[in-house]
C-alpha cells in the first residue's frame, strides 16, 4: 500500500474528535509502530540474547527479559516521534495506554504487573530521555549539512583508541556503518545483519558480540 494512502487511512480511523489516540498527528511510520507495534522485528536487534560469560559467544536471555527490553526500544522510538512534533507527556500516555495500541504493549504490562503509578513514571522517564535526545539533535537542512555531520563523526570514529582485536573488529563496524550512512545521506540509515557483516568482513556472530559488549554500551550505535 503507497504511504501516503496508508497515513490518509489512519488518519481517518483515528482523527475523529473523540479519538485520543492522537495517531493522525504522527508520520505514517510512526503512526503504524504504535498502532501495529514492531512488526518487522527492527527494535528487536539484541534483545533476545546476550554476552555469555566467556565474553565471547551469544546466549539467549530469558523470554521476559528479552521481550521487556524490546518493548522499550518500541517504547522510546514512540517518544522520539512524539517530542520532535511538538507533543507532550500526556500525548505520549494517551499514544501508549490506548487499548488498541500494540505499540504500548510494554507499558500496559507495567501497569498490569506493577500498578498504573508504576507505569506512568515509567512513561515519564522514558519521555524525560526522549526529550532531551530530540532537543541536542542538530537539525539537518541539506545533505551537505548530513556529509558535514558524518565527516565530523568519522574523525571522531578514527582518532578513538581502538584496543585489541574486539576494538579493532569494532572500528571496522563502525566503518561500515558510516558507509552506509554516507549513502543513506544522513546518521539514520538501515542495514541489516547480513549486510552491515559483509561490508565489515566478520561473521554475523562476531557482529553480534560487537554490539552487545562494544558499540551499543559505548554509546556509538543505538
Amino acid at each position: 500500500m503507497p504511504d501516503s494512502t496508508h497515513h490518509t487511512n489512519l488518519q481517518q480511523r483515528h482523527s475523529h474528535p473523540s479519538d485520543p489516540s492522537g495517531l493522525s498527528h504522527l508520520p505514517s511510520a510512526a503512526a503504524d509502530l504504535v498502532l501495529l507495534g514492531d512488526l518487522t522485528g527492527r527494535y528487536a536487534t539484541g534483545s533476545y540474547s546476550r554476552l555469555a560469560s566467556d565474553g565471547r559467544s551469544l546466549a539467549l536471555r530469558e523470554e521476559r527479559q528479552g521481550a521487556a527490553e524490546h518493548g522499550h526500544r518500541i517504547t522510546a522510538a514512540i517518544a522520539c516521534h512524539v517530542a520532535p512534533i511538538g507533543g507532550t507527556v500526556d500525548h505520549l500516555t494517551q499514544l501508549l495506554l490506548h487499548p488498541d495500541h500494540e505499540g504500548g504493549r510494554h507499558a500496559h504490562n507495567i501497569a498490569l504487573r506493577s500498578g498504573q503509578s508504576r507505569a506512568l513514571d515509567y512513561i515519564r522517564r522514558v519521555w524525560a530521555s526522549a526529550s532531551e535526545a530530540v532537543s541536542t539533535t542538530r537539525a539537518l537542512d541539506s545533505r551537505h549539512d548530513a556529509y558535514e555531520v558524518l565527516a565530523a563523526l568519522r574523525d571522531r570514529i578514527e582518532t578513538t583508541p581502538w584496543r585489541g582485536e574486539r576494538g579493532r573488529t569494532a572500528l571496522r563496524v563502525l566503518r561500515a556503518h558510516l558507509n552506509f550512512a554516507e549513502t543513506a545521506g544522513g546518521l539514520l540509515h538501515h542495514a541489516s545483519e547480513r549486510q552491515t557483516a559483509e561490508e565489515a568482513g566478520i561473521s554475523r556472530t562476531t557482529l553480534r558480540a560487537v554490539y552487545e559488549s562494544v558499540l551499543k554500551p559505548q554509546g556509538w550505535l543505538t
